[in-house]
C-alpha cells in the first residue's frame, strides 16, 4: 500500500505480478494536522475495498494475504500523537536554523518546522517518523525509519546534524532498507481478508524509490518516465552524471545512480508543452550520458497517470524516436505498488533480490499503435 497526499492506494499483488485487486481510499480531512490519525481507518477501509474488487466474500475468502508491504509520500513528518508536517509544506522559517552540515537533509527542516511550530507537541513527542513507518508502526507496534540505501543518509540525518540541532537522536527511530520485516500485523478487527498467521509487515520507502522499483529502474542503462501532475524522467547509471537541470541520487541498489529531469507542472501543460518537455529532458539526459561515456537506451518505459492516453504515447514515441514500453497487466499504472509488492516478496523470501524480483513482477509490454 502507498500512502498519499490526499489517498491510500492498494493493491494484492501475487508474486508473479499478476494484480489481482486494487483500491483507491480518499481522506475525509486530507489536510487535516493529524491526517496520520485516519491513515489506520484507510487501512481498513482499503481492506474491505480490496475484498470487494474481488467480487466478494466468496471469492475474497479464497485468499490468504501473505504480508504488507508500505510505501508513501516524503519527506513527510509525523509525531507519535499523529501531528503530520506534510512533505510540500513551506520550511522557509526554519531556514536560517539549519547548520550547514544538515543543508543536505531534506527531514531536518521539517522535524525543526514541528519544533518551532508546535513546541507543546514537541515536548510530550517521544517518537518521530517519516510519513509511512508511523503507519508501519501503527500496524507493528515497532518504530523504524526507512533508509532505502545507506548513500541516502545526508538526505535524512546523522549524529553530527542531530547534534547540531539539538535534537534528541532517540526521537528518531533506527534506519532500516527497504524489504525489511518490520514486524507482525496486529488487528483486533475482523477483516475482510484472511491474512496469514504473523503476517509480516515490510518497509517499503519513499514513494519516488518504491515508484522505480515498480518500473524495472534497476539496472545500468534503463530509462523511465513518470508521469502525472508531475513528471519526471529518470536514468539508472552505474556512476554519479551531472548536468544542467539534472539531479543525481543514489538508487536502492549499491553501486547504481539515478540521474533525474524533473517537469514539475507536467499536468497544466498542454499536450504540445508537455512533449516539447519530455523531448527537452531527454536530450539533457543523452547529452550528460554522452559526456560521461554512457550508452543511452532506445527505449523508455512509461507510468503513472498518463500512461493509458494512446495519443500520446504515440506522439512520444514519434517524438524521441524511441521504443516505448508500458504496464503489461492491464495497463496498471500504479508503479509504488508494484514496487511495494517486489519489496514484500523480497522481504519473505521467494526472491533473492530486488533486481529478480522486479525481473518476474514488472510486466511491461511494448506501446504499438494500432
Amino acid at each position: 500500500m502507498d500512502i498519499g497526499t490526499t489517498s491510500l492506494k492498494a493493491a494484492l499483488v501475487t508474486a508473479v505480478g499478476e494484480v489481482v485487486s486494487f483500491c483507491s481510499v480518499p481522506f475525509e480531512e486530507p489536510h487535516d494536522r493529524f491526517v496520520a490519525c485516519s491513515w489506520y481507518d484507510a487501512f481498513l477501509r482499503a481492506v474491505e475495498g480490496l475484498a470487494c474488487g474481488m467480487g466478494g466474500t466468496d471469492a475474497a475468502g479464497a485468499v490468504r494475504v501473505a504480508g504488507i508491504s508500505v510505501s508513501g509520500n516524503g519527506p513527510t513528518v509525523v509525531t507519535d500523537c499523529g501531528l503530520t508536517f506534510r512533505w510540500n509544506e513551506d520550511t522557509g522559517a526554519v531556514s536560517e536554523l539549519v547548520p550547514e552540515c544538515a543543508r543536505t537533509s531534506l527531514f531536518i527542516p521539517k522535524i525543526l518546522s514541528v519544533r518551532k511550530q508546535f513546541p507543546e507537541v514537541w515536548k510530550k513527542s517521544k517518537k518521530l517518523f517519516s510519513g509511512p513507518e508511523y503507519l508501519i508502526y501503527v500496524l507493528t507496534g515497532n518504530a523504524v525509519t526507512i533508509l532505502p540505501e545507506a548513500r541516502f543518509e545526508k538526505a535524512y540525518w546523522n549524529d553530527d546534524m542531530l547534534e547540531a540541532c539539538g535534537i534528541k537522536n532517540n526521537l528518531l527511530p533506527g534506519f532500516v532498507k527497504t524489504a525489511f520485516n518490520c514486524g507482525v500485523f496486529k488487528s483486533e478487527e475482523k477483516l475482510a481478508l484472511e491474512f496469514t498467521e504473523d503476517c509480516p509487515v515490510f518497509a517499503g520507502g519513499p514513494d519516488f524509490v518504491v515508484a522505480l522499483i515498480g518500473t524495472g529502474t534497476l539496472q545500468a542503462g534503463r530509462l523511465c518516465d513518470r508521469c502525472g501532475s508531475s513528471e519526471g524522467l529518470n536514468f539508472c547509471t552505474d556512476r554519479p552524471v551531472s548536468g544542467e537541470t539534472l539531479r543525481t541520487l543514489p538508487s536502492v541498489i549499491s553501486g547504481l545512480w539515478n540521474v533525474s529531469y524533473l517537469i514539475p507542472d507536467s499536468g497544466e501543460l498542454s499536450e504540445e508543452e508537455r512533449l516539447n518537455a519530455v523531448e527537452k529532458g531527454v536530450g539533457c539526459l543523452r547529452a550528460a550520458a554522452e559526456t560521461a561515456g554512457i550508452s543511452f537506451p532506445s527505449e523508455m518505459s512509461v507510468t503513472g497517470g498518463q500512461t493509458n492516453d494512446e495519443l500520446l504515447l504515440k506522439d512520444k514515441a514519434e517524438r524521441l524516436g524511441m521504443k516505448i514500453l508500458r504496464p503489461a497487466d492491464n495497463h496498471f499504472v500504479h508503479s509504488e505498488l508494484l514496487g511495494d509488492a517486489c519489496a514484500g516478496w523480497f522481504g519473505l523470501g521467494v526472491y533473492d533480490s530486488l533486481q529478480s524480483a522486479a525481473e518476474k513482477i514488472v510486466r511491461l509490454k511494448s506501446y504499438e499503435n494500432l
